[in-house]
């Protein structure tokens, strides 16, 4: 038996990836003139989004809208050598992942599973019958499965930089604050209505992003280049769905 990647699952890679390329201001109006002091906006947004890529380690979390009132929320650090934890949650389930280098394990609740059975073209019978089997439990899934995108920094930020354009035709904004740090406001007005806000200090990193509109969307990026600590489970507490009887 396979699992296949949950409405969850898929909603949140959409999200983020949706998500990353806008940045939002928290805090009051600064002097945008003396940060990044004669570059244009889209330059920015180009050193932020390849700061970021070459960052060692990040912690994301965000939230998305989706059509018909679903909403998706992640949080998750994860670095450059396939260590990666965290959680999703959406459409009623939850669940946790972790990564230690290998294969992806994801713990979810009763409803992430019978979710994966309906996606799956599984009938209500089968989506109880899968829960019942894996609810609470770390399930292994292969580092290449959709599901291990969420905890693969380099195909995850590729991902959200596939479409250049999105992060074309920004304007500069104001300086303020995100989480303490002082950053840039990038923003770009129409479409969907995103704004970047880029660390003035240091490496150019992006700090949060924000799309308005009817499916709003948001992202904030911290605690670059801290170590991603994984308790990788015992072996007992694993279960690996190739080995599992239908």
């Amino acid at each position: 038996m396979t699992t296949r990647r949950t409405r969850t699952t898929a909603a949140a890679l959409g999200m983020l990836c949706a998500g990353a390329l806008a940045l939002t201001a928290c805090g009051g109006p600064g002097d945008a003139d003396e940060a990044f002091k004669g570059q244009k906006a889209d330059d920015i947004a180009a050193k932020a989004v390849a700061a970021t890529d070459k960052a060692p380690s990040v912690h994301l979390k965000g939230t998305s809208h989706l059509k018909g009132g679903n909403v998706v929320k992640v949080d998750i650090r994860v670095d450059d050598k396939g260590h990666c934890t965290g959680t999703m949650s959406g459409d009623g389930a939850e669940a946790e992942l972790l990564r230690d280098g290998g294969d992806i394990l994801i713990k979810g609740d009763e409803k992430f599973w019978t979710n994966s059975a309906k996606a799956s073209g599984g009938s209500g019978d089968q989506g109880a019958q899968l829960a019942d089997k894996l609810a609470g439990k770390w399930v292994k899934a292969p580092a290449d499965s959709a599901d291990a995108s969420l905890c693969d920094k380099k195909a995850f930020l590729a991902s959200m930089d596939q479409d250049k354009s999105e992060r074309r035709g920004l304007e500069r904004g104001d300086t303020g604050e995100v989480a303490g740090k002082d950053a840039l406001a990038l923003k770009k007005k129409g479409g969907k209505n995103l704004t970047m806000h880029v660390a003035t200090e240091g490496e150019p990193y992006l700090l949060r992003t924000e799309t308005k509109g009817s499916q709003p969307n948001d992202m904030t990026f911290s605690e670059y280049g801290k170590k991603v600590e994984v308790h990788q489970p015992a072996d007992d507490e694993i279960v690996d769905p190739a080995h599992m009887t239908a």
